[in-house]
């Protein structure tokens, strides 16, 4: 999710004195979501049997400021680690949000477990309207059923790990420069969400300075590491 993340209510936001109005991306929800680089081609630069390189030019559009964004995987026998990356070309001041959106399988034999002391609730269009301490009943402190609760929801204050277990298998996550975690578990779905994110839903809206501020020239980058073991 690149240049920023979730949703934009009604595709409205102030920055630096300028008012930008992004259309929607999606026919299914009014509100333009997850950035330019998710339905875009990307080009490959480099790669290897166990590494690939793609970058991919954006901007200088709807979204006024010129970037280019990069994504670097790396296998291993054992996991996959992602650094999600962005630079500056314009000439003023970006906004950055960045996040990542695995999808998992098995929700029904799924638990997840994940520090989230706080999260941010939502109305009927999934826009957040209040953040708030993690309901008991929400709470992923202790490993629980991804089914348990149906889940679109952002928590803050992640220390920037978590795990994923099945019962033949679990999945580490351990993200930098990530505060933040979307779970999106939809009730009856055969897939859900856990989604690392460098700010949280809706900061570009809120103006309070949660969003990454990148200079001219400037990197701003993230990155998620997946590796999996037996359970």
């Amino acid at each position: 999710m690149v240049p920023y993340a979730n949703r934009i209510a009604r595709g409205r936001f102030n920055f630096g004195g300028r008012a930008v109005h992004l259309k929607r991306n999606s026919e299914a929800d009014r509100h333009p979501l997850h950035g330019q680089g998710w339905r875009s081609p990307w080009e490959v630069f480099a790669s290897t049997a166990s590494s690939a390189s793609l970058i991919f030019e954006g901007g200088a559009d709807e979204w006024p400021w010129h970037y280019l964004a990069e994504q670097h995987l790396q296998l291993s026998h054992n996991a996959l680690t992602t650094r999600l990356s962005i630079e500056n070309l314009a000439q003023s001041p970006m906004p950055v949000m960045l996040g990542l959106h695995p999808y998992f399988c098995d929700p029904d034999q799924a638990q997840l477990q994940a520090e989230t002391p706080r999260v941010w609730l939502t109305d009927n269009a999934s826009l957040p309207t209040e953040e708030v301490a993690t309901p008991l009943d929400w709470s992923l402190d202790r490993a629980r059923s991804i089914t348990a609760v149906p889940l679109d929801h952002c928590f803050t204050h992640w220390n920037g790990t978590a795990v994923i277990r099945w019962p033949d298998r679990k999945v580490h996550i351990r993200a930098t420069n990530c505060r933040y975690l979307h779970v999106y578990a939809p009730a009856g779905r055969d897939f859900f969400c856990v989604e690392p994110l460098s700010a949280a839903t809706g900061a570009l809206n809120r103006n309070r300075g949660e969003a990454t501020v990148v200079q001219p020239g400037d990197r701003f980058e993230m990155q998620v590491s997946f590796a999996v073991g037996g359970a």
